[in-house]
């Protein structure tokens, strides 16, 4: 998709001057106050990957208040338990909605993706308005997925890919059946900005999958870049049927993501006490994505877009570093998206329409 040539930033003076967790930066409740959300989505069904920890949850626990019924995922079935009941026990505006129901999946295996996509289709009414594509890995050390793909592109991307191709057809369908748009948020991250995808394999696509001269943060930097190409492609191809995709970077959040860093990888990134004033709470990171699945502005329209501070991304600017806003060039590239998405659906073993 083009980039927007004059991005909306609603929230754009809350970001001029930051001073870390819990500054002028909005909320998920503060996002949803502001587009009149609380309540307004009840009928409506919302799946959200990786909710056992980090974003996802404050996702949820955001998204809960709109009185969506709500399908999280995760790997670990008993510690999801214990997420959804704090949500419900903990909710502010949603009282009476209905309770959120746990699907497991483990985003390592296809197969655990296509079983994880036949549970929740049985127990929604086969109903999807709103997928989030929320769940990931970072800078792992070189580990195949149950596939035999590089970790980080076959949990980030691959898996995710394939629970869209499944759930495509129900987007479709329940965006008709709704008279509203069914909307695709996929999680990636300005970590693309260190380098695109690599089409150089047999298969057209390099993901270290035998762990050859592997390289964690090249690694990551191509799995977030697919992730844009993702919704951005989706969006150029189901766009016409109402289903809107957009990608969203949540900022800087110290979740669990980067629990296979060492101090020597948080040092190269520029995490530490100079750089307090970037990250963001829990809530404030999770806005963005909220903003996605709720703002009118992206009923039916003005998706492939990149987001990131609640807003549409401008163009990095020259000398851009950590925390800095923007996206590189190579986010909006038509010939690499269309690529990747033939390459993914090989893969994952869909028939490309």
């Amino acid at each position: 998709m083009a980039y927007p040539s004059d991005p909306f930033k609603p929230y754009d003076a809350n970001h001029q001057t930051l001073k870390g967790p819990g500054d002028a930066r909005p909320t998920t409740l503060q996002v949803l106050k502001d587009n009149n959300a609380f309540g307004k989505l009840k009928g409506k069904t919302i799946l959200i990957t990786g909710c056992s920890a980090g974003l996802g949850v404050e996702t949820a626990r955001g998204l809960y208040e709109t009185g969506a019924t709500l399908f999280l995922t995760a790997r670990d079935m008993k510690k999801l338990d214990g997420v959804i009941d704090d949500i419900v026990q903990n909710a502010q505006h949603n009282k009476d909605g209905p309770r959120p129901q746990a699907v497991e999946m483990h985003l390592d295996s296809l197969e655990s993706v296509r079983k994880g996509v036949e549970a929740f289709k049985q127990q929604s009414g086969n109903k999807l308005n709103i997928l989030i594509e929320n769940a990931g890995v970072m800078a792992c050390p070189f580990t195949p997925t149950k596939d035999g793909y590089e970790q980080q592109l076959g949990v980030n991307h691959f898996a995710h890919f394939l629970l869209f191709q499944l759930l495509r057809p129900t987007l479709i369908t329940s965006a008709k059946e709704s008279g509203s748009a069914s909307r695709v948020i996929v999680l990636s991250s300005a970590a693309h900005r260190r380098g695109g995808l690599l089409f150089s394999d047999e298969e057209g696509l390099n993901a270290w999958n035998k762990g050859d001269n592997y390289d964690k943060w090249k690694a990551y930097a191509q799995a977030k870049t697919a992730n844009v190409y993702m919704a951005n492609e989706l969006d150029r191809r189901y766009g016409s049927q109402n289903v809107v995709g957009v990608s969203v970077h949540p900022g800087g959040i110290l979740t669990d993501l980067p629990r296979h860093l060492s101090q020597e990888d948080l040092a190269a990134l520029g995490v530490g006490d100079s750089m307090a004033h970037i990250f963001k709470n829990p809530s404030q990171g999770a806005a963005t994505t909220v903003w996605a699945a709720v703002s009118p502005h992206f009923e039916g329209k003005n998706g492939g877009r990149y987001l990131e501070d609640v807003g549409e991304s401008s163009p990095a600017q020259e000398g851009t570093v950590m925390g800095d806003p923007g996206y590189e060039p190579h986010a909006y590239d038509k010939k690499s998206e269309e690529m990747l998405w033939k390459i993914s659906c090989k893969v994952v073993g869909v028939q490309d329409d």
